[in-house]
């Protein structure tokens, strides 16, 4: 299975930060989806730090869309960490769908961090560069 981390900046808010590395497919979607889950219902902000995937399929993005909406709904932070230099598969997939503008991104963790904890989730309304 591809690397999958959670870690929790206790910083106040605090913000649950799940790093994936390699490639992510159906096969870890599940788990994705369970880590985001767990720490929602936790009330806690959610950051999904993408620097090291070099793949994510349409299931996985499909789980990162439906943590985004579950955060709106609780009012919590949301955001993704995609690297600036290099243009991923992860970048394309975004592009492609045309789903990149509903999420915040940023280029650095603590961006990404600092943002949540704003509780911005919807690229549409505030995009962090």
């Amino acid at each position: 299975m591809p690397p999958i981390s959670v870690t929790l900046d206790r910083q106040d808010p605090p913000v649950g930060i799940v790093t994936l590395e390699g490639e992510h497919d159906a096969y870890s979607a599940q788990r994705i989806e369970s880590e985001i889950a767990l720490l929602l219902d936790s009330g806690v902000h959610v950051v999904i730090d993408l620097t090291e995937a070099t793949f994510v399929d349409s299931q996985t993005l499909s789980v990162l869309l439906s943590g985004r909406h579950q955060a709106e709904r609780a009012q919590l932070g949301f955001g993704l960490v995609l690297p600036e230099a290099d243009f991923t598969q992860v970048h394309r997939i975004l592009n492609m769908t045309g789903l990149g503008s509903w999420f915040v991104t940023a280029s650095t963790l603590t961006d990404a961090v600092g943002a949540a904890r704003a509780g911005r989730n919807a690229g549409r309304r505030l995009r962090v560069a």
